[in-house]
């Protein structure tokens, strides 16, 4: 996608390329021509963000002041837990999203967090939204078979599958998540890349098609993993997950 403009390109080039073979090309296609115009033209930006605010984690607002990152390890944890958090939220609502959760966009100041996003804003599909919910209070509050149920609704597994096959992509998922039940979780970005190409290599070999609501979720999980190893520290993701739900 040589056409596709140089940000949107740079958020691409962290995203494992398999997940182009998994997805409709045609969808695929049409899905990054609106994503580069909105980049672009900033097209819905500004109902985009009305409509997300009242969705914000506490003490976060969309604001248009410059990056200004705090510096002790405390504090970057603390926004570290804030983006997280917004990440959390964002995927279970239905209604728009941005997508790039790079450090660039954010503030802090005595007022709280603020928050400026580029324009790249997209919506997952109602029912791609129900299945990521499950699939996510399935995991994090430890109910087998809502995650099952999850992992159907997103798409991630057929109904025809055999048990063998069902079990297998529900254990490739689990390890998705990594340690996060069980302990503090540090984000590594090649950590992520190797378990979502295990993911969608398994996919590939079953011969799923995706909807393009794994590419919007697959960029914003890359910025996710790239401020949170930028900002460093270990996160209490379980906790912070159902928080982000109340």
């Amino acid at each position: 996608m040589s056409w596709l403009p140089g940000a949107l390109k740079e958020l691409l080039r962290h995203v494992p390329t398999i997940l182009f073979d998994v997805v409709s090309w045609s969808a695929l296609s049409k899905d990054a021509t609106q994503l580069s115009k909105r980049l672009l033209t900033k097209e819905g930006s500004d109902e985009a963000r009305r409509t997300l605010a009242p969705v914000l984690p506490d003490q976060m607002t969309f604001s248009l002041a410059s990056p200004k990152l705090p510096q002790t390890p405390e504090a970057r944890k603390m926004l570290g837990e804030k983006i997280l958090s917004l990440y959390f939220k964002q995927i279970t609502q239905t209604g728009p999203m941005f997508l790039d959760l790079r450090l660039s966009g954010f503030s802090v100041s005595e007022k709280g967090y603020g928050w400026n996003p580029t324009s790249l804003w997209a919506q997952f599909t109602d029912g791609f939204v129900e299945g990521i919910r499950e699939l996510y209070n399935g995991f994090y509050f430890q109910d087998n078979e809502l995650f099952k149920r999850g992992l159907v609704l997103s798409g991630l597994v057929q109904e025809s599958w055999s048990e063998e096959d069902k079990e297998k992509m529900a254990s490739l998922f689990k390890a998705h998540f990594g340690q996060a039940l069980d302990a503090p979780m540090k984000f590594k970005l090649d950590e992520f890349q190797k378990s979502f190409q295990s993911v969608f290599s398994f996919l590939l070999e079953k011969k799923v098609k995706l909807t393009t609501d794994f590419l919007l979720l697959g960029v914003m999980l890359v910025t996710l993993y790239l401020s949170l190893e930028e900002l460093g520290g270990d996160y209490p993701v379980a906790e912070i997950y159902r928080d982000s739900q109340k």
